[in-house]
């Protein structure tokens, strides 16, 4: 397998400010599993050219077995698709309530959906 599949410790957003900028400037699109907040980065930010993640999920959606298995499936439903991504995008996912008990090729599809939506696929 190729390394751009794999999901580096770089490409996490892990401050709280990362987190309150896409929250604030980013574009915010709504699915059955997950809301997305995409933010594009410009050439005079730091985050420009720096493709991010943060998963989010609140004490609404289950014990700590549950949280931690949803931030795993969205953590990988994006690893898997990444590379269909343009590369100055910073996000968040929040998860949902609804997540408990689905499977990854749901959550996939529901993140292409919002990807799509939100514009931040590349265009092919």
């Amino acid at each position: 397998m190729d390394g751009n599949r794999t999901f580096p410790k770089r490409e996490r957003l892990q401050r709280n400010y990362e987190f309150r900028r896409v929250y604030e400037h980013g574009r915010k699109v709504e699915g059955k599993y997950v809301v997305l907040y995409v933010w594009e980065g410009t050439t005079e930010t730091a985050a420009a050219g720096r493709r991010a993640l943060g998963v989010v999920t609140s004490r609404k959606v289950g014990d700590a077995v549950t949280r931690n298995r949803a931030r795993r499936l969205l953590r990988e439903a994006y690893r898997l698709n990444k590379h269909k991504l343009k590369t100055n995008l910073q996000m968040v996912m929040v998860a949902r309530i609804a997540i408990r008990g689905r499977r990854l090729q749901e959550i996939e599809a529901c993140l292409l959906d919002l990807f799509r939506e939100a514009g931040a696929l590349i265009e092919s």
